[in-house]
């Protein structure tokens, strides 16, 4: 406990996407780290769908953490081919060296190498929440005092000085079926009904196949601005995206989604 967890700058990240979010991992208050070493099957050890729920969960409920997701192997075909059976799209660092291991002296003992880290990778909590519901709760009752994921602390004050607020025509857009090599654009149209200029700050998409395309100009009162978010599939099957557009709105953003499923033909 409160030991800092040191992350080597030679990690590698690899995602079955265009990896967009990695480079958002270190600016969030508060990281959950995984570690795996190369014994046995990397990919079930890690327990991809249990993750993937609890990352699900945390964003939904707009806790400000990150995830770090370490696999001391160099076997990337194998376990991509996992990750994209299981539409885990989110990244892992892969410790090729096992460098992450060495310079951190992790347990031996996977219970013990999952871990709750602050803003200066200390470590606040050890053990896994897909192990055990009474971890969750232990993790849940740091991160449901942190603001919104996309929001930090700064962020906040400058977008709180002229509140507004806003309408959205739709947030949420069921695609279909659609085959795998199509690329579907979805424009959301959102109004702002505030007596101050509605300002995006930034657009967080949950995933590297979803990229969004705005207007950074201030949107004023009564004016609409329209968000599109460009999906392009990387496995087939059913799948939900979120975006959430930072702006200066009391919740400090508004949440779009799009959902639907990829088929072959």
């Amino acid at each position: 406990m409160s030991k800092e967890i040191v992350i080597p700058r030679n990690i590698i990240y690899k995602s079955v996407s265009t990896d967009t979010i990695s480079k958002y991992i270190f600016n969030h208050s508060y990281k959950i780290l995984v570690y795996i070493d190369s014994v046995g099957c990397s990919g079930c050890r890690l327990g991809l769908v249990e993750w993937k729920a609890i990352i699900d969960r945390c964003q939904s409920k707009g806790y400000d953490v990150g995830f770090l997701f370490v696999v001391q192997s160099s076997d990337y075909l194998k376990l991509e081919q996992k990750l994209e059976q299981k539409n885990f799209t989110y990244p892992l660092i892969y410790d090729v060296q096992d460098n992450f291991n060495r310079m951190n002296k992790f347990p031996k003992d996977d219970k013990y190498r999952t871990f709750l880290l602050d803003k200066d990778n200390k470590v606040v909590l050890i053990g896994s929440p897909i192990r055990s519901d009474k971890i969750w709760e232990l993790y849940f009752n740091v991160l449901s005092k942190t603001k919104s994921k996309i929001v930090s602390s700064e962020t906040y004050k400058k977008l709180s000085k002229n509140i507004t607020s806003v309408s959205v025509d739709q947030d949420s857009v069921n695609l279909g079926k659609f085959k795998r090599q199509d690329i579907k654009q979805i424009p959301f149209k959102i109004t702002n009904n505030g007596l101050y200029p509605l300002i995006i700050q930034n657009v967080s998409t949950s995933c590297g196949c979803t990229v969004a395309k705005y207007d950074k100009k201030p949107i004023n009162m009564g004016e609409t601005t329209i968000v599109v978010l460009e999906y392009k599939p990387n496995s087939l099957g059913y799948f939900n995206k979120t975006a959430d557009v930072i702006c200066n709105i009391p919740e400090g953003f508004v949440r779009l989604k799009i959902s639907g499923e990829v088929v072959e033909k």
